[in-house]
């Protein structure tokens, strides 16, 4: 029954074009989150507040080597940010303990400037501020 002089597509051809269609478009979703996550991990806010934790021997010692800083969350409210402002909870886990990174940052003069790093544990209401106030020292009140 062609219509207009039209070839018949089977329907082994449009499953199979379903099929292909539907794993090139879960690869591509995941080919972006990887590098979205990559970008973000490579992003000065971000290193900057990693090296200000593990400049912390106190935090280093509490979380247990070695220490590893899982992916961003993507769709977590927690995680903002703009030309100008950024704040990201960065998961964490040490042989010792597992918690979240907590981390804001301005960008001033050409530049990204930490505001304040906290480690917020899992299971736990201590938090250890590593950076406040716009310093970049690595001190810290527990």
């Amino acid at each position: 029954n062609a219509v207009c002089g039209a070839a018949m597509v089977s329907y082994e051809t449009l499953k199979r074009a379903a099929i292909y269609g539907a794993v090139l478009s879960v690869s591509g979703c995941s080919v972006l989150y990887y590098l979205i996550q990559r970008n973000l991990a490579r992003s000065p806010y971000y290193t900057e507040a990693v090296k200000a934790l593990r400049a912390n021997s106190h935090a280093c010692s509490l979380l247990g080597e070695p220490i590893r800083f899982q992916a961003l969350r993507l769709g977590d409210k927690e995680n903002s940010v703009t030309t100008e402002h950024a704040q990201v909870m960065i998961p964490v886990a040490g042989s010792k303990s597992a918690g979240f990174l907590r981390s804001t940052a301005s960008f001033r003069l050409g530049r990204w400037e930490l505001e304040s790093v906290r480690l917020e544990f899992k299971g736990r209401s201590e938090t250890l501020t590593i950076v406040e106030n716009r310093e970049h020292s690595s001190e810290s009140s527990y």
